[in-house]
């Protein structure tokens, strides 16, 4: 993105389009030029660049200064000098004393420093000022080819162009993911709709798969709060939002209509801004080719800085990124595992312990009516699924709009909003979201997450209740059951719980009771219920009988050996034990030196 200072538009009729750079001789010529002096000026000092480059701004300066601003993000600049600058000066600062007001005075103060220093009064003399923009040295230049660097150019205006935007709509025919997958990893507010379906078109039959309901999305509308429409933070989210249209480049079929907020000599007012892909100022031309391409066609933004955007040293590792790098971990679209977290509280999230819920990574498309929106993770608990999303910024009139349209969504979804990311001075009530400041509340999402568990554990043991459910073998593990049944485990064992408890009154009061709705109800008689396993009172027997003989289970080591002879899980042990009438007393922690007895 440009300067504000450098945007060049044309307004006509109530609409608004940048002065996009044509790919014609002249200008080639310019972009030729104004590359040819980067590449001359290696080695060189910055000012020396600077002089030279003020003077062709007299042909056209917006255009030139535009150009050699992307350039200078190219280009990197470092101080050389013979000792650190600021050191250099804290030298001379101390050899002074006093005030030196006179050449001998001067000269004197800077022997002395230079003699501290270890260095030349003519090394320190450059060293004093060799932080100064001017005085820095350009190191390494990687020149574009010059349709290229117009071409970067066309998309600056562009973006520096939506800075200003009020809302964007964006429509897609065909792969919209990589789109979609930069909104979510920017936290731009935004809302999915299905096009075909808003149109009434014919829909392939429902499908459950998830990915296959990806897939039936195939032309999409997505809208956009712009930054102008902002109160708050609308810089940091201009600029996450002016990143979006690089990668809409890379789509095809594609139109854009947005509301830019304009202040002219008449006020202020809205123009309309429209393109779509069929613009042939983003296109490169033949002449391109013709020119080595070291680096690929990229920019970065810098609403805030002046001059030509020329980075130091320091600066370029973190500053520059590649839009084919950006994207290159994009073209399979956004249901990817191993994708990298798009935030601090993404990590945080998958980090915590939601009480035996799992959290998984999984961007699916949920559809809500004719829209739809992507969460970031799926929680998971004995076949439960529970979305949840961490929502980037956001207004309480956004928030709304979200939460209206979540109400049309079958699968159940928790927000997250972060308060740091408020973006209007209004608040939104916390009714059915949650909000945090510096650390996802673990505890909060629990408590949610546990009451869609008590509702499927309800659903479930209705469920279970009008079933039978048959028993065969010594040993039954209840989860095996549930899986068979689908239905949670938890559910399974209360039902069966009261089955064993109707079962034990009957025979303390000597009535014998007849389950009609449960034919199996006989076969309950000859089972115990022990933690998460039926056992077989004759099984139970045979362990009785090993663990009486002489010298079997005299400690509780012994009687470990008993059970995992008898395939006995673990969770068991003390089960069975208190079962038939034994308890543990323990002399220490080892299991040699615990006691078996009968109670």
């Amino acid at each position: 993105m440009l300067t504000s200072d450098l945007l060049v538009t044309r307004i006509s009729g109530g609409k608004i389009r940048p002065a996009y750079a044509a790919f014609d001789s002249e200008n080639l010529e310019l972009a030729k030029l104004l590359i040819e002096t980067f590449e001359q000026h290696v080695g060189k000092t910055y000012g020396d660049l600077l002089a030279e480059l003020e003077g062709y701004e007299e042909m056209n300066y917006r255009f030139i200064r535009g150009l050699s601003q992307l350039l200078g993000r190219r280009a990197v600049v470092e101080t050389s000098s013979a000792v650190d600058p600021s050191r250099a000066r804290e030298a001379v600062f101390e050899a002074c004393e006093d005030m030196a007001l006179f050449p001998a005075e001067r000269q004197k103060a800077l022997q002395k420093a230079a003699k501290n220093l270890s260095i030349s009064v003519s090394d320190l003399e450059k060293a004093l000022w060799a932080d100064l923009e001017e005085n820095q040295i350009l190191k390494e230049f990687s020149p574009p080819t010059p349709a290229e660097l117009l071409r970067q150019y066309n998309i600056s205006l562009t973006q520096t162009l939506l800075f200003r935007a009020m809302d964007l709509d964006i429509w897609i025919t065909g792969s919209f993911q990589r789109v979609l997958w930069k909104i979510l990893r920017s936290g731009l507010m935004y809302s999915l709709e299905d096009t075909q379906e808003k149109e009434g078109k014919n829909r392939e039959s429902e499908r459950t798969d998830e990915t296959k309901e990806t897939e039936r999305l195939k032309s999409v509308h997505l809208h956009l709060d712009g930054p102008a429409s902002l109160f708050r933070m609308s810089e940091r989210y201009g600029n996450s939002f002016a990143k979006l249209f690089p990668i809409l480049l890379k789509s095809k079929g594609w139109k854009l209509k947005a509301g830019i907020l304009y202040k002219g000599y008449q006020g202020k007012r809205v123009l309309e801004f429209a393109l779509d892909s069929s613009e042939e100022a983003f296109r490169f031309i033949p002449e391109a080719a013709s020119y080595p391409q070291r680096v690929s066609p990229d920019f970065q933004l810098a609403e805030d800085k002046e001059g030509y955007g020329i980075k130091t040293g320091a600066d370029v590792e973190d500053e520059t990124e590649f839009i084919e790098k950006e994207t290159e971990t994009q073209e399979a679209g956004i249901d990817t595992e191993n994708e990298a977290y798009d935030s601090t509280y993404e990590q945080q999230f998958a980090n915590l312990s939601f009480g035996g819920w799992e959290a998984k990574r999984e961007p699916t498309i949920l559809k809500a009516g004719r829209f739809a929106f992507v969460p970031d993770f799926s929680l998971q608990k004995n076949g439960i699924k529970v979305y949840a999303e961490i929502v980037g910024f956001w207004t309480p009139d956004y928030l709304k709009k979200k939460i209206e349209k979540l109400k049309d969504v079958k699968e159940p979804v928790i927000l997250l909003i972060n308060r740091k990311l408020k973006c209007s001075e209004k608040d939104f009530p916390a009714q059915d979201v949650i909000f945090f400041y510096r650390k996802i509340p673990a505890n909060e999402v629990t408590q949610i997450l546990r009451k869609y568990e008590e509702k499927r554990l309800a659903e479930d043991r209705s469920r279970l209740n009008e079933i039978e459910i048959p028993l065969s073998g010594e040993l039954i593990s209840l989860e095996k059951i549930a899986a068979e049944k689908g239905v949670m485990p938890g559910a399974l064992k209360k039902v069966l719980a009261e089955r064993f408890a109707e079962i034990r009154e009957s025979e303390k009061s000597g009535v014998q009771k007849e389950f009609e709705k449960h034919k199996e109800s006989g076969k309950y008689r000859g089972y115990v219920l022990l933690e998460n396993y039926i056992i077989h009172r004759q099984l139970l027997e045979r362990i009785n009988l090993e663990l009486e003989k002489p010298g079997a289970a005299e400690t509780y080591a012994d009687a470990v050996r008993v059970f995992e002879d008898f395939g006995l899980d673990s969770s068991l042990y003390y089960p069975v034990l208190e079962y038939l009438g034994y308890r543990v007393v323990w002399t220490g922690l080892s299991e040699e030196n615990a006691r078996v007895k009968k109670a």
